[in-house]
């Protein structure tokens, strides 16, 4: 035989081996099926998974697919000349998905078998049922929530990258007008500028920080909002994004504005009782301690009795007074 068909049958050979050790040693299950389902090929992953689930092996030429792993509906799919994957789940002996991709095997116009190949993509689907819940809640909570980019693109501050209906709700904005736009959008001139310095502050240590603070809406209107604001981690350990959760606190702040005048009200009360009503007594009094001595120096018993009700009654109103003013004293102003 002549020597360059030996060594090219020899390097065929080595290529055989090395793409058989290649299959062999991905994690990724692989395997084929004749047109009457029997098992022509399978790798070293198939062959563990199918001992570890079944207690057994498919062995070459087995009929006994496992039928957890092996759909028949899948495989007539693949024979009818389709390729494609499908996501399916097992329970035996634990709940886990495997992502499966079907490929018909082509002998000229003939379809003669399917190669299959399989991964468990278990986390991937749990962790993405875990993002749908987490965007679900994030979507229908009642507190306004928008995540902002930490990179600056430019002087005017992060910028915003995704609201959710209630913050749109909120402001009156469509989420087009505030995708890509900082927080200036909502931002104006009662907005307090100590709370957005310590703002600025927060985004440029990633620290968490908590304000309460005018903001507008799109048609002008001032609402009072709390915004808890906290950096995110991405799985890199870096950070990328805030996350904000602000809820409208106007009727709050009304009501504690409300209080801080009533309470100024009441200290006012408090002063002109103090001295517009505590002078006058205290001169009705002094009257009433003279009356009763110049009675008492011509012996007028009655007008003595009487001045001394007098007297009673205008110390028990003083005392009522001061005790009024005490304790509207202690109510703080403002």
């Amino acid at each position: 035989m002549d020597g360059s068909i030996l060594e090219h049958l020899k390097d065929k050979a080595i290529e055989s081996g090395k793409l058989r050790e290649l299959v062999d040693n991905t994690d990724d299950l692989m395997w084929s099926v004749d047109k009457d389902f029997r098992l022509i090929e399978s790798n070293r992953a198939f062959n563990e998974k199918v001992k570890k689930l079944y207690g057994h092996t498919a062995s070459r030429g087995s009929d006994a697919l496992v039928p957890g792993l092996h759909l028949m509906a899948s495989y007539e799919r693949a024979f009818s000349g389709e390729t494609f994957a499908t996501i399916e789940r097992t329970e035996t002996p634990v709940e886990f998905w495997m992502e499966t991709s079907y490929h018909p095997i082509r002998n000229g116009n003939r379809i003669s078998g399917v190669v299959c190949c399989s991964h468990d993509v278990t986390l991937f689907k749990r962790e993405d049922d875990r993002s749908k819940l987490l965007e679900s809640v994030v979507t229908n909570a009642s507190d306004a929530i928008f995540i902002i980019e930490t990179r600056e693109h430019d002087a005017t501050g992060p910028r915003i990258v995704y609201v959710n209906d209630a913050l749109l709700a909120l402001t009156g904005y469509d989420r087009n007008e505030i995708i890509g736009r900082t927080l200036r959008i909502l931002q104006g001139a009662k907005s307090d500028k100590q709370q957005l310095a310590y703002l600025k502050a927060c985004f440029e240590r990633s620290e968490p920080c908590d304000i309460e603070i005018v903001n507008y809406k799109k048609n002008g209107d001032e609402f009072w909002i709390h915004m808890a604001i906290a950096p995110v981690v991405d799985n890199t350990g870096k950070f990328n994004h805030y996350i904000a959760i602000g809820r409208d606190v106007s009727e709050r702040v009304r009501n504690v504005q409300a209080i801080r005048e009533q309470n100024t009200k009441l200290n006012e009360i408090a002063w002109v009782q103090s001295h517009d009503v505590r002078g006058p007594l205290a001169r009705v009094m002094g009257l009433a301690d003279l009356l009763g001595r110049h009675a008492c120096m011509y012996g007028d018993e009655t007008i003595v009795e009487l001045t001394d009700y007098l007297k009673n009654s205008s110390s028990e109103l003083d005392t009522a007074i001061r005790r009024i003013v005490d304790n509207t004293g202690a109510i703080p102003n403002g």
